[in-house]
This record gives C-alpha cells, sequence and structure tokens, in this order.
C-alpha cells in the first residue's frame, strides 16, 4: 500500500471517527465497539483529527452584546470607562462566581499603571477580588496604600491592609499600611493620632493619589457598622430618613448622588471626599441587584469615574432606569442627569 493510499485510509478513519462523535453524538466507547478496536485509540484519533485541522471546534460567545450595553451605558454616564464581565463576582462563592472575580480582577490590569499611588479600599466585593487577582505584569514603582483604618470589630471583609498587601504582593509593588482605628470615639484625640510620623506618611499618600479602587456599599440598615455597634442607631435613623441607598468608603449618598453630611465623619480615619474626588482614576466595582440604586447614586455623584460590573447588573440598571423614564415621561418631566435616547 502506498503513502498516499495510507494517508488517505487514515484520513477517512479520522473522519468517519469524528462524524460519528461530534454529528451524531456517539461516545467514544460506542465508537470503538462499532470499529472494533478502543476507547484509548478512538481518543487519540479524535485528538489527531483537531490537530491536522480536520475538525475545528468553534465556541460561540453568548455574551457578543457586552460591546453595545457598553457604548449605551457610557452614553448614559459621565465615565471615564465601564468594564462588563459576563459572569457575576458577588454572592456565594461558587466557580462562576471565582471566575467572575478573576475577569474583574483582570480588567483592572489596563488601569493600573507603573509609579502610581494607588488607593484601596474595602468591602467583601474587594475582598474577594483581591484573593483572585490576575496581574498581566509587574508594576515598577507603584505604591498601594489603605483608604481607611481599621477596627476588630468589622468584618475580614474590612480589613484594609491585608487587600493592600495582597496587590503588592501580586503585582510585585509596594505596600504601606495604616495602623490606625477606622473610627475614634473622642475625636479631639484624631490630632493626637495624626501626628505619629508612621501615620502621617499613609494619610498625606491620600493627597497624590492617582489611582483609587472601592467597593460600592448598599443596604444601609444591614451595614456592620450598625450590626456590629461601631455607628450609634441615631445614625442609621438619619441616614434612612435621608433616603441613602450607599456609601463609598463610609461617605454616604442619595440615589441622586446627594451626599449626606454626618457629623460622625469628623470621628473617622478615612480618606476626606474632597481629596477622593481629586483622584484621577476612581474605581468602583460592584454588582448584583441590590446594588442597582447604590451604583446609580455613585455615577451621579461622580463619586466613580470607572465602573468594574457584569452584564446582568448592567441590565437591571438598564431596566430601573428605564422603568424611571417612563414614570417620568408620564409627568411630562425630563430629567437632565439622564441621556434618554440612550436608554
Amino acid at each position: 500500500m502506498s503513502k498516499r493510499t495510507k494517508k488517505m485510509e487514515l484520513l477517512k478513519k479520522l473522519y468517519l471517527i469524528s462524524y460519528e462523535y461530534y454529528i451524531n453524538g456517539k461516545t467514544q466507547q460506542e465508537i470503538a465497539e462499532q470499529l472494533g478496536i478502543s476507547r484509548v485509540l478512538v481518543s487519540r484519533y479524535l485528538k489527531q483529527a483537531r490537530e491536522i485541522g480536520l475538525v475545528e471546534i468553534n465556541l460561540k460567545n453568548p455574551f457578543s452584546e457586552i460591546d453595545s450595553l457598553k457604548k449605551r451605558f457610557l452614553d448614559l454616564f459621565d465615565l471615564m470607562d465601564v468594564e462588563i464581565v459576563p459572569l457575576p463576582f458577588y454572592g456565594d462563592e461558587n466557580p462562576y462566581v471565582l471566575m467572575g472575580a478573576s475577569m474583574a480582577a483582570e480588567s483592572l490590569n489596563r488601569f493600573l499603571k507603573d509609579n502610581t499611588i494607588i488607593g484601596i479600599g474595602w468591602g467583601s466585593t474587594l475582598e474577594l477580588i483581591s484573593r483572585n487577582l490576575a496581574p498581566s505584569k509587574k508594576l515598577e514603582g507603584a505604591i498601594f496604600v489603605p483608604l481607611t483604618g481599621g477596627t476588630n470589630q468589622l468584618p475580614f471583609y474590612f480589613h484594609t491592609n491585608d487587600f493592600v498587601k495582597r496587590f503588592a504582593d501580586s503585582y510585585k509593588a509596594f505596600a504601606r499600611y495604616l495602623f490606625a482605628p477606622f473610627f475614634v470615639e473622642d475625636k479631639t484625640k484624631i490630632n493626637t493620632l495624626f501626628s505619629s510620623r508612621e501615620i502621617r506618611e499613609v494619610i498625606e499618600t491620600w493627597d497624590n493619589l492617582d489611582i483609587a479602587i472601592v467597593g460600592i456599599g448598599c443596604y444601609i440598615r444591614k451595614s456592620p457598622l450598625f450590626q456590629n455597634n461601631v455607628f450609634d442607631e441615631k445614625y442609621l435613623k438619619e441616614l434612612l430618613n435621608k433616603n441613602v441607598v450607599g456609601d463609598v468608603l463610609t461617605h454616604f449618598f442619595d440615589e441622586n448622588g446627594n451626599m449626606v453630611n454626618l457629623d460622625i465623619y469628623d470621628h473617622l480615619v478615612n480618606i476626606p471626599m474632597e481629596t477622593f474626588l481629586k483622584t484621577k482614576v476612581r474605581i468602583g466595582i460592584a454588582g448584583g441587584f441590590e446594588k442597582v440604586q447604590a451604583i446609580i447614586g455613585a455615577l451621579r455623584g461622580h463619586f466613580i469615574n470607572v465602573l468594574i460590573t457584569d452584564i446582568e447588573t448592567v441590565d437591571l440598571i438598564l431596566k430601573y432606569l428605564k422603568s424611571m423614564f417612563e414614570n417620568i415621561w408620564k409627568h411630562n418631566v425630563r430629567d437632565p442627569r439622564i441621556r434618554w435616547s440612550s436608554i
């Protein structure tokens, strides 16, 4: 038998096995019994068929609408950018959530630059992201710093120094840690606290931030700050009376993006909002039904100018805005903050 004949016989066998497996849906064992060969040999033939290009496997992306959603979102809000990942990265941890967290973490890479100061916030979403970082590069001369103090009264996802260490280790960058309480009961002692050189040096970096990465809080009533009695109940009542929907680094706001001023801010060791807003790139990472209003408020208030979220949350936000539009339209009131043609 000539070489050409042998090659043709092999190609016919590879084609037959591939057709039975991929088109007719037979198992490798069924094909092996049909041809009187071993299942291992069938597997080897299938692999060979792929290697020589006889079989091409194309996976159709079911999330191809992401680009159009991104465009609509950028038309609606005054944002520098929005990253939409196809899988959620919040809720109970499972393989999909962990994959979504890796995707969200990977999307950070194009915003993080060499020789920059990068501030890190807190929250359960950011904690998960910090455990699933996917660096595509080493950040030369970059410094990661916390944007708030800490407290043992709050869960592990409020331990910002831990997040800073993970970011710095992953990107082979420098880290500065803030060894100061988040809440100081006697506000007259804050100046004394800031007189510590170690603490002051970290706080002074806040004036020179290039990038900030923060979560977006919601569920004010269920916040660990109130559940763990860090804040007095009277502040919860005040926030609820002012229709607060969320917070960024414990700076509370309503759905229209209006900041709610509280005298408790004078007791906190965290970056002041006026300082935070001077940061050129302010990245908010959040998703889920319960955060729709909080995300809208954060965008309207320009607290963040880059949003990293998932496709389901974007869809929920657009539907929520559409329902608002329809309600407002009935009353002949146009909201100047929304570019209605994009909804």
